[in-house]
């Protein structure tokens, strides 16, 4: 029934991960074209858009937020191992679920924060840079994206949590 359970976890986080990596492939495709088009644009005929530029920054911030949970999950991301690679089976367990209640506990907060953000800068009609485009939505990629990561977190503290405490002989790494 438990090994059920993680296996459900595991397809849960799968079912999450793919249409984020179909989303997130699209968003970098989309900034690739633009910076390519930007390029053509500004050294061949001369001009140069800003909202161009700024597609390309909200669109990697897009695929930053939306893709890091997956990342982290996967062991994908950048990160300091200097403690992590030294522990092994229980210990390398409980380091990832305490990684993985941080990773919620900081999530939250930055999840509230940014939801202030965004009411706070649609009420006060916000533009960026170019003055072509309300800031709210780029503003939202960041508590959106962070409603991401804390789920693969807590996806990550119930399987570990499963692990840990249900007495688990093997480890489901």
């Amino acid at each position: 029934m438990k090994m059920e359970f993680q296996k459900l976890l595991i397809k849960v986080s799968e079912a999450l991960d793919r249409p984020l990596l179909v989303v997130t492939g699209i968003a970098l495709l989309f900034s690739t074209i633009l910076t390519f088009i930007g390029v053509i644009l500004r050294y061949i005929f001369g001009i140069s858009f800003e909202w161009n530029e700024e597609l390309c920054r909200y669109s990697m911030i897009f695929i930053v937020y939306f893709w890091a949970g997956s990342m982290i999950r996967k062991k994908e991301h950048i990160f300091f191992n200097l403690l992590s690679d030294r522990l092994r089976g229980k210990a390398q367990d409980v380091h990832g679920f305490i990684v993985a209640i941080l990773t919620v506990a900081l999530g939250v907060p930055i999840i509230a924060w940014g939801v202030e953000l965004v009411s706070s800068a649609r009420a006060s009609e916000l533009k960026t840079l170019s003055l072509l485009f309300p800031l709210w939505p780029a503003y939202a990629l960041i508590p959106l994206g962070m409603i991401f990561i804390v789920i693969h977190g807590l996806l990550e503290i119930l399987r570990l949590g499963i692990h840990l405490f249900a007495g688990f002989k093997e480890s489901p790494s």
